[in-house]
Protein backbone atom coordinates (compact mmCIF):
# COMPACT_ATOMS: atom_id res chain seq x y z
CA UNK A 1 0.00 0.00 0.00
CA UNK A 2 1.21 3.30 -0.54
CA UNK A 3 1.78 5.95 1.91
CA UNK A 4 -0.22 8.71 2.42
CA UNK A 5 0.69 10.60 5.17
CA UNK A 6 3.90 10.87 7.24
CA UNK A 7 3.08 11.73 10.87
CA UNK A 8 5.96 12.82 12.83
CA UNK A 9 6.77 13.68 16.37
CA UNK A 10 8.38 17.11 17.17
CA UNK A 11 10.62 17.15 19.98
CA UNK A 12 13.31 14.48 19.77
CA UNK A 13 12.25 13.28 15.97
CA UNK A 14 12.29 16.43 14.12
CA UNK A 15 13.29 18.89 16.43
CA UNK A 16 16.58 18.75 18.62
CA UNK A 17 15.53 17.76 21.86
CA UNK A 18 18.36 19.15 23.87
CA UNK A 19 17.71 19.28 27.70
CA UNK A 20 14.54 21.51 27.56
CA UNK A 21 11.64 18.88 28.35
CA UNK A 22 13.77 17.35 31.63
CA UNK A 23 15.48 20.75 32.85
CA UNK A 24 11.83 22.59 32.25
CA UNK A 25 10.15 20.05 34.34
CA UNK A 26 12.79 19.97 36.87
CA UNK A 27 13.15 23.62 37.31
CA UNK A 28 9.35 24.00 37.98
CA UNK A 29 9.20 21.49 40.90
CA UNK A 30 12.36 22.69 42.07
CA UNK A 31 10.45 26.09 42.74
CA UNK A 32 8.13 24.56 44.87
CA UNK A 33 10.25 22.18 46.73
CA UNK A 34 10.30 19.39 44.94
CA UNK A 35 13.25 17.44 43.47
CA UNK A 36 12.55 15.53 40.50
CA UNK A 37 15.00 11.84 39.83
CA UNK A 38 16.25 12.20 35.95
CA UNK A 39 14.22 8.40 36.25
CA UNK A 40 10.73 10.04 36.92
CA UNK A 41 11.67 12.71 34.30
CA UNK A 42 12.60 10.21 31.75
CA UNK A 43 9.42 7.57 33.07
CA UNK A 44 7.17 10.57 31.50
CA UNK A 45 8.87 11.75 27.85
CA UNK A 46 7.03 11.15 24.78
CA UNK A 47 3.56 11.44 26.76
CA UNK A 48 1.69 14.74 26.73
CA UNK A 49 3.02 16.83 28.49
CA UNK A 50 -0.79 17.78 30.21
CA UNK A 51 -0.36 13.98 31.43
CA UNK A 52 3.60 13.77 32.59
CA UNK A 53 2.42 16.89 34.52
CA UNK A 54 -0.53 15.78 35.95
CA UNK A 55 1.56 12.17 36.76
CA UNK A 56 4.07 14.30 38.64
CA UNK A 57 1.84 16.73 40.43
CA UNK A 58 1.05 19.54 38.11
CA UNK A 59 3.11 22.95 37.40
CA UNK A 60 3.96 25.12 34.29
CA UNK A 61 4.90 25.23 30.89
CA UNK A 62 6.54 28.81 30.94
CA UNK A 63 10.16 27.22 31.96
CA UNK A 64 9.98 24.69 28.54
CA UNK A 65 8.89 28.05 26.67
CA UNK A 66 11.34 29.97 27.67
CA UNK A 67 14.45 27.76 26.67
CA UNK A 68 12.88 26.82 23.11
CA UNK A 69 12.44 30.97 22.30
CA UNK A 70 16.28 30.99 23.36
CA UNK A 71 17.13 28.43 20.01
CA UNK A 72 14.82 25.52 19.02
CA UNK A 73 16.62 23.60 15.95
CA UNK A 74 16.05 21.21 13.75
CA UNK A 75 17.03 17.22 13.71
CA UNK A 76 19.75 17.68 10.89
CA UNK A 77 18.09 16.00 7.84
CA UNK A 78 14.15 16.67 9.10
CA UNK A 79 13.74 19.63 6.87
CA UNK A 80 14.79 18.33 3.88
CA UNK A 81 13.11 15.03 4.68
CA UNK A 82 9.33 16.22 4.67
CA UNK A 83 10.03 18.51 2.03
CA UNK A 84 11.09 15.66 -0.05
CA UNK A 85 8.01 13.69 1.30
CA UNK A 86 5.35 16.93 0.13
CA UNK A 87 7.10 16.94 -3.04
CA UNK A 88 6.07 12.81 -3.45
CA UNK A 89 2.51 14.13 -2.23
CA UNK A 90 2.88 12.77 0.65
CA UNK A 91 0.96 14.61 3.88
CA UNK A 92 2.95 15.70 6.19
CA UNK A 93 1.11 16.16 10.33
CA UNK A 94 3.48 16.72 13.22
CA UNK A 95 2.25 16.37 16.55
CA UNK A 96 3.20 16.50 19.93
CA UNK A 97 2.25 16.51 23.80
CA UNK A 98 2.94 19.99 24.11
CA UNK A 99 0.49 22.74 24.47
CA UNK A 100 -0.12 24.72 21.29
CA UNK A 101 1.17 28.00 22.68
CA UNK A 102 4.48 26.25 22.82
CA UNK A 103 4.43 24.04 19.51
CA UNK A 104 3.35 26.86 17.86
CA UNK A 105 6.44 28.83 19.05
CA UNK A 106 8.92 26.44 17.87
CA UNK A 107 7.42 25.81 14.28
CA UNK A 108 7.38 29.92 14.46
CA UNK A 109 11.13 29.91 14.97
CA UNK A 110 11.44 27.08 13.25
CA UNK A 111 9.48 28.55 10.02
CA UNK A 112 8.25 25.58 9.06
CA UNK A 113 5.03 27.41 8.07
CA UNK A 114 6.97 27.64 4.60
CA UNK A 115 7.24 23.49 4.24
CA UNK A 116 3.72 22.86 3.14
CA UNK A 117 3.01 20.50 6.02
CA UNK A 118 -0.70 19.90 6.57
CA UNK A 119 -0.85 20.94 10.14
CA UNK A 120 0.09 20.35 14.12
CA UNK A 121 -1.86 18.49 16.66
CA UNK A 122 -1.00 19.15 20.10
CA UNK A 123 -2.11 17.78 23.37
CA UNK A 124 -4.45 20.60 23.75
CA UNK A 125 -6.30 19.00 20.59
CA UNK A 126 -6.91 15.77 22.05
CA UNK A 127 -8.65 14.24 25.20
CA UNK A 128 -5.94 11.64 25.61
CA UNK A 129 -1.70 11.70 24.89
CA UNK A 130 0.30 9.08 23.74
CA UNK A 131 0.45 6.46 24.38
CA UNK A 132 -3.00 6.42 22.98
CA UNK A 133 -3.82 6.64 19.34
CA UNK A 134 -5.46 9.92 19.21
CA UNK A 135 -2.52 12.30 18.03
CA UNK A 136 -2.38 10.03 15.12
CA UNK A 137 -6.45 9.53 14.88
CA UNK A 138 -6.33 13.46 14.80
CA UNK A 139 -3.67 13.67 12.56
CA UNK A 140 -5.25 11.47 9.83
CA UNK A 141 -8.58 13.21 9.94
CA UNK A 142 -6.65 16.68 9.65
CA UNK A 143 -5.32 15.27 6.35
CA UNK A 144 -8.23 13.68 4.97
CA UNK A 145 -6.78 9.75 5.46
CA UNK A 146 -8.69 6.59 6.40
CA UNK A 147 -6.68 3.93 6.05
CA UNK A 148 -4.22 3.35 9.15
CA UNK A 149 -2.48 1.25 7.01
CA UNK A 150 -1.33 4.08 4.52
CA UNK A 151 -0.18 6.05 7.61
CA UNK A 152 3.89 6.20 8.90
CA UNK A 153 4.20 7.39 12.55
CA UNK A 154 7.61 8.27 13.43
CA UNK A 155 9.12 9.20 16.89
CA UNK A 156 11.75 8.62 19.52
CA UNK A 157 10.01 7.98 22.43
CA UNK A 158 8.15 4.04 23.53
CA UNK A 159 4.98 6.08 23.90
CA UNK A 160 5.70 6.86 20.18
CA UNK A 161 5.79 3.45 19.01
CA UNK A 162 2.88 2.40 21.69
CA UNK A 163 0.59 4.99 19.85
CA UNK A 164 1.24 4.05 16.57
CA UNK A 165 0.46 -0.02 17.91
CA UNK A 166 -2.58 1.69 19.14
CA UNK A 167 -3.99 3.63 15.88
CA UNK A 168 -2.83 0.17 13.57
CA UNK A 169 -0.36 2.23 11.54
CA UNK A 170 1.15 0.67 8.63
CA UNK A 171 4.90 1.36 9.59
CA UNK A 172 5.84 2.55 12.94
CA UNK A 173 9.05 3.82 13.09
CA UNK A 174 11.65 4.88 15.97
CA UNK A 175 14.52 6.76 15.91
CA UNK A 176 17.63 7.58 18.10
CA UNK A 177 17.57 11.09 18.58
CA UNK A 178 15.59 11.86 21.40
CA UNK A 179 14.63 10.69 24.67
CA UNK A 180 15.01 6.93 24.62
CA UNK A 181 17.81 4.31 23.13
CA UNK A 182 17.46 1.53 21.09
CA UNK A 183 16.76 -0.98 23.84
CA UNK A 184 14.25 0.78 25.32
CA UNK A 185 12.42 1.13 21.60
CA UNK A 186 13.21 -2.07 20.70
CA UNK A 187 10.76 -3.31 23.68
CA UNK A 188 7.51 -2.01 21.69
CA UNK A 189 6.11 -2.68 18.41
CA UNK A 190 7.90 -1.47 15.47
CA UNK A 191 8.63 -1.53 12.05
CA UNK A 192 12.30 -0.38 12.83
CA UNK A 193 14.28 1.93 14.62
CA UNK A 194 16.41 4.07 12.36
CA UNK A 195 19.50 6.61 13.25
CA UNK A 196 17.52 9.25 12.77
CA UNK A 197 14.70 10.85 10.20
CA UNK A 198 17.27 11.61 7.60
CA UNK A 199 17.13 7.66 7.05
CA UNK A 200 13.69 7.60 6.62
CA UNK A 201 12.97 7.58 2.68
CA UNK A 202 15.87 5.23 1.93
CA UNK A 203 13.90 2.84 4.26
CA UNK A 204 10.95 3.59 2.74
CA UNK A 205 12.22 2.60 -0.53
CA UNK A 206 13.73 -0.08 0.47
CA UNK A 207 10.99 -1.66 2.03
CA UNK A 208 8.46 -0.70 -1.44
CA UNK A 209 6.67 1.87 0.46
CA UNK A 210 7.33 4.75 -1.60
Amino acid sequence: MRIALVVFDMVGTTVQAGDEVPWSFREAFRSVGITLSGEEVSRVRGRSKRDAISYLLATRLETLRAAYRAGARAIPGAEEVMCSLRRAEIEVVLTTGLDRETAQLLVKGLDWDSLGLRGVVTGDDVCRGRPAPDLIHSAMAMANVEDARSVVAVGDTSSDLEAGAAAKVGWSVGVLTGAHSRTQLEAHPHSVILESVRSLPRWLGEVGAL
